[in-house]
């Protein structure tokens, strides 16, 4: 097989190449785990994103990520096999990485995984990688062979270098693009393979916030990134003293809820942030008198207990193979 840089793509899980993987994966963890039987397909969610490796158009490897149940916001690596044919081209490495930036594109605080003491290959990749071990979470709480790891995941706050992308990103979301950057705003915006894929604004006055343009492209929604993208900008702006946060929505009422937003009165909203640009831009217009506005308190972020938000990037193309749970 050549060394050509493998072609990693989202599959469905149901995918024939990624069955045809998972069974050998489990064929390989059975020989190195013979007293006990393979589980890694029993925890299986419904919204895991599976990635493919392909090298020359030939499936050569596979891995997973599956998000946590609310209100844990981090994401687990499963199912990471390379063929073995594909070991020692860095296949794995590649196939870590985009699992990374897939998790942070969809809003994950962190990533998590499991492997075992009889895949040493899995654990110098993940520990090069930037993961630390951590108490071995459930399921595999009491398996004495398990080894749990754990690594942040950046939030990428846009630069303004980003600003046409960005404009142009929520001008396709169907958002106004209008006062991207202006002075005392703040933007986030993630990517994965496919290019922007989630962003989320913040415009503040004194101790109050205003959440603005939260756009999920239309492939990634459904599966909670807008709920994770939203708890780490308001995460972010309590750490910042941040103490009360405000929106403007008509039609995402039931979204705002399960967020812990109640409806206020426009007019207070629009008192405590005069000047934030939104608003003034709304007064300008008119169009306060057609808004509904939404209001939490940052306390109840700090009550969810999320996990600090990471500022590093992660890059690391590392060429260790592996096979994993």
């Amino acid at each position: 097989m050549t060394t050509s840089a493998p072609a990693i793509t989202a599959v469905a899980a149901d995918d024939p190449r990624i069955l045809r993987l998972v069974r050998d994966l489990d064929a390989d963890l059975t020989a190195r785990y013979p007293d006990e039987p393979c589980t890694g397909g029993a925890h299986i969610d419904p919204a895991i994103r599976f990635l493919l490796a392909e090298v020359n158009g030939r499936p050569v490897g596979c891995c997973a990520v599956q998000p946590f149940p609310p209100p844990d916001t981090a994401a687990e690596l499963k199912r990471m096999y390379v063929a073995p044919e594909a070991r020692g081209q860095g296949v794995a490495a590649r196939l870590l990485a985009e699992a990374e930036r897939t998790a942070a594109a969809l809003g994950h605080t962190g990533m998590r995984l499991e492997t075992a003491v009889h895949q040493p290959e899995a654990i110098a990749l993940y520990t090069r990688a930037g993961y630390l071990p951590i108490p071995n979470y459930p399921p595999y709480q009491h398996k004495s062979l398990s080894r749990c790891y754990a690594k942040p995941m950046p939030l990428p706050a846009a630069r303004s270098a980003d600003r046409e992308e960005l404009m142009a990103f929520l001008t396709g979301q169907g958002l106004s693009p209008q006062d991207v950057f202006a002075p005392g705003t703040r933007y986030w915006l993630t990517r994965d393979a496919a290019g922007p894929a989630a962003a989320a604004g913040l415009e503040r006055q004194g101790h109050c916030v205003l959440l603005r343009s939260i756009a999920v492209r239309a492939d990634l929604r459904g599966c909670g990134a807008a709920r994770r993208l939203v708890e780490h900008v308001l995460a972010e702006a309590a750490a910042q003293e941040g103490r009360t946060a405000y929106l403007f929505s008509t039609s995402a009422g039931p979204l705002w809820e399960r967020l812990g937003f109640r409806p206020v009165p426009v007019a207070e909203a629009a008192e405590v942030l005069s000047e934030a640009p939104q608003v003034r831009r709304y007064r300008e217009t008119g169009a306060l008198a057609d808004e509904a506005a939404w209001r939490r308190d940052l306390a109840d972020t700090e009550a969810c207990n999320l996990p600090p938000i990471s500022r590093y990037r992660a890059d690391a193309p590392h060429t260790i193979p592996v096979a994993r749970r």
